[in-house]
């Protein structure tokens, strides 16, 4: 079980299509600043930990994190073939945890890490009634698992939450916006509007 926040590495997922938004999500401006932008200056006050983005495209986001990784199964299997992909990063780094963040959530909580580090690993966040299972803490020793699963047919991230017996972090203190997905362009319009006011 982690200590604290200061070294867990993060990855960010962003492996899919955004076929309702348009384009791709991340480079979208939000107050003058890319999504991922939004996204890793939240993950950067939180640990010192290397930050990687996961998805289909190396030149698109390589300038905004550590490490560009590719989904570990291709075909746009979802983001469980992302979170895979982090888990093997995160390996190779000597980590025992990754935490995991979607790339179009640019309000996370500013203790979303600490909180699921408090945790353990596995642990997902939740506010209210609902679960955000993308943003969540994960044993990096559970990679077979995890590979077994999707070599299986596994594609939904609640199936491998409950497969893993997932702890749930209630951020109910947070802001009600915190784990706000943009994935349209209506969306992104609230976003703008959450951030003026």
């Amino acid at each position: 079980m982690p200590t604290g926040a200061a070294d867990i590495p993060s990855a960010i997922l962003a492996g899919g299509a955004a076929r309702r938004f348009g384009s791709p999500k991340g480079l979208a401006l939000l107050n003058g600043k890319p999504m991922i932008a939004h996204v890793v200056g939240r993950l950067r006050a939180q640990t010192r930990g290397p930050i990687a983005v996961v998805c289909d495209a190396e030149g698109r986001y390589g300038s905004f994190a550590d490490a560009v990784l590719e989904d570990a199964v291709p075909g746009g299997q979802g983001p469980l073939a992302g979170l895979l992909a982090a888990l093997r990063w995160a390996d190779g780094l000597g980590a025992t945890v990754v935490a995991t963040a979607p790339i179009d959530a640019p309000f996370l909580p500013a203790n979303l890490i600490s909180a699921l580090a408090q945790a353990g690993a596995p642990a997902i966040a939740a506010q209210d009634v609902r679960d955000h299972p993308v943003c969540g803490l994960w044993a990096v020793e559970a990679a077979p698992d995890l590979e077994a699963a999707l070599t299986g047919g596994m594609r939904a991230v609640h199936a491998w939450t409950q497969m893993c017996a997932a702890r749930r972090v209630a951020f109910d203190d947070a802001p009600p916006h915190a784990f706000f997905n943009v994935n349209t362009q209506e969306d992104l319009a609230r976003a703008e509007a959450l951030i003026i006011r």
